[in-house]
């Protein structure tokens, strides 16, 4: 009797040992789970940026690839199209990666010395996702620009 006990009890431990674990391992990958992305952050930002300010879709240029092959680094330029001058200069130009885990990628600060608002950057993106980029003019005007882009895996989990 007393084996079968021994044998009936060391199971009923090890039964509730494999749930702990079970459970345990269940736990950890729920909190490791990435959210899902959505743009309600890259909305906030833009609309911080414009300050309540009408954004123009003209003036603002962004050039980046149809494909990015490489999502750890996509190559994005954004230009100011029209003429700096003493009235009108671009102060500041932001890029939004709208789906990435952190859609603030960069912020650039302009003087009227720049003399033009030209940068050039490599974004890592987390998959296809709206690029969007604002421009605020010394004169009060919001310049706005957006274009989808697809990219291969993930950058950001690399």
């Amino acid at each position: 009797m007393r084996r079968r006990h021994l044998l009936a009890g060391g199971a009923a431990v090890a039964g509730l040992a494999a749930w702990g674990l079970w459970a345990t391992a269940a736990r950890a990958q729920a909190s490791l789970a990435m959210p899902q992305p959505d743009s309600a952050e890259a909305d906030r930002i833009a609309t911080e940026f414009a300050g309540g300010a009408e954004p123009l879709a003209e003036g603002l240029a962004l050039e980046l690839p149809a494909l990015g092959d490489n999502p750890a680094a996509v190559p994005v330029r954004v230009h100011v199209t029209e003429p700096m001058t003493e009235a009108s200069w671009c102060e500041e130009i932001i890029l939004i990666a709208d789906l990435n885990p952190k859609p603030l990628a960069c912020r650039f600060r302009f003087t009227a010395a720049t003399g033009s608002a030209d940068v050039a950057v490599r974004l890592r993106l987390i998959q296809s996702m709206p690029i969007r980029a604002y421009a605020r003019m010394s004169d009060g005007r919001l310049l706005a620009v957006r274009q989808e882009i697809t990219v291969a895996a993930g950058g950001c989990g690399l």
